[in-house]
């Protein structure tokens, strides 16, 4: 088989990869959800619109808090 240039980064980007140890890349991806439970929880809350009231921000904040923090739970076991 011919090899070209696309072999060599292909190759080159796997043997990167594979020298990031799994603790690492399992703390990276349990660090994600818990960056944006922190966002979720902390961001200032923009003024209601017309049409809307402050309550449905307020509850779309808990329900996007519990769901990361479910995120978090189930990955944090694996």
């Amino acid at each position: 088989m011919k090899t070209t240039i696309l072999h060599s980064v292909g190759d080159f980007l796997r043997d990167v990869m594979a020298a990031i140890p799994l603790d690492v890349v399992g703390w990276l991806f349990l660090s994600l959800p818990l960056l944006l439970l922190a966002w979720v929880l902390f961001a200032k809350i923009a003024p209601a619109e017309p049409g809307t009231s402050p309550r449905q921000s307020r509850w779309l904040r808990i329900g996007a808090a519990i769901a990361l923090g479910i995120q978090v739970l189930v990955y944090g076991l694996l």
